[in-house]
């Protein structure tokens, strides 16, 4: 009977042990709302699972579950009365396992906390960034949120944009957007490259020529190479292309071998065989306008419907490269393949047939069978 009993309390001992393994509460953070209880934002792992729940703890200690979420871990916890109604918001901030941004989540507290952000449970969260804090916009509570700008990679200092989110009528509002101070030349640049994208393309050609003579101190080679790079691009854009040409032969001539050498010498390539037909470029370099600026639709209706997108010129070839790239962005697979095969068989002896053939050969390979599947 004694060694009955003993296996027994060994037995309960073990499942406890097994128990507390699987299930091994780690980092906790909270909150103390006045007469409501404690808010919590606790990590529990779960057979080796990472989950977060987000509790309220009741006075007597009674917990309730206000939300959990698979997969993410607590990064912080902030209360905050946001549209000055005097109840608490409560923001729960999480990140993924293997990385540093954080995923916000905001909850309010006065109606058996309804979530404000996001309003779908299944919208995907779009504010994910560095870092949340509150802060004011317009004398009222704003909810600041800070993303990282990388377009180059020459910091610190980075480039921040910063968004302030306002709480109205229980909807998150974008009130105001800026961007973080500064005048070395990865933040000039950043600044380049944000309206380089935009299509800003006078304003690229300013913020990269302020960071090729930053007052900060000297600019690395590597970065002036790639502001030199871009000022060409936006002089290309803004069809200026005797200054571009200037621009691209100095990254080949002037320059030893580097990053931008090859894209420099397509580019000098393109634009002096082509200032002959400068309508047919003009109309070349708009289409790639939208392309750079993530307006691809426009860009297929352009090359569609335009005569020039099908003319007979010399840049035929290119015009058909561009739009069986469109195609494919557009996940529109099996006209982006006619579109190559056609410039195969048309153009057989061009520039850019080698990148025509390697596209083709990617998006016509096969998966490699897998035994047992």
């Amino acid at each position: 009977m004694r060694n009955n009993l003993a296996f027994s309390i060994l037995l309960l001992m073990m499942m406890f042990a097994f128990t507390a393994a699987g299930q091994e509460k780690q980092l906790s953070i909270n909150v103390e709302i006045e007469g409501l209880g404690e808010i919590l934002l606790e990590e529990n792992s779960v057979d080796q699972n990472e989950t977060t729940r987000l509790l309220l703890k009741k006075p007597g200690g009674m917990l309730q579950v206000i939300d959990s979420y698979d997969g993410l871990l607590p990064a912080d916890l902030i209360k905050h009365d946001l549209d000055g109604d005097g109840c608490f918001e409560i923001i729960a901030l999480l990140r993924h396992p293997d990385g540093i941004d954080v995923i916000m989540h905001i909850y309010s507290s006065a109606a058996d906390f309804k979530k404000i952000f996001p309003e779908s449970p299944n919208e995907n969260n779009p504010l994910i960034c560095r870092e949340v804090f509150v802060s004011t916009h317009g004398n009222q509570p704003a909810v600041c949120t800070r993303h990282l700008v990388a377009y180059h990679d020459f910091g610190p200092p980075e480039l921040y944009r910063l968004e302030f989110y306002q709480l109205q009528k229980a909807q998150l509002i974008l009130a105001h957007q800026g961007f973080t101070e500064g005048n070395h030349y990865n933040i000039l640049m950043n600044r380049g490259a944000i309206a380089f994208h935009g299509g800003q393309y006078l304003e690229a050609l300013d913020y990269y020529s302020q960071a090729v003579s930053s007052s900060t101190g000297e600019i690395s080679s590597s970065a002036f190479i790639e502001s030199l790079f871009y000022l060409a691009e936006s002089r290309k854009f803004l069809k200026d292309f005797k200054g571009a040409l200037e621009l691209y032969q100095k990254i080949v001539l002037e320059f030893s071998q580097n990053l931008f050498t090859d894209s420099a010498q397509r580019e000098i390539e393109l634009i002096s065989q082509n200032l002959a037909h400068p309508e047919a470029l003009s109309f070349y370099i708009d289409v790639t306008s939208h392309i750079n600026c993530d307006r691809w639709e426009t860009a297929l209706e352009l090359l569609q419907n335009h005569e020039l997108g099908s003319a007979e010129s010399p840049l035929l070839d290119r015009m058909l490269f561009t739009r069986a790239e469109v195609l494919t962005a557009l996940n529109r697979v099996d006209e982006a393949i006619e579109v190559y095969r056609s410039i195969q068989q048309k153009f057989p002896n061009s520039p850019i047939i080698e990148n025509v053939e390697s596209a083709l050969a990617d998006m016509l390979e096969k998966p490699e069978e897998t035994d047992g599947l």
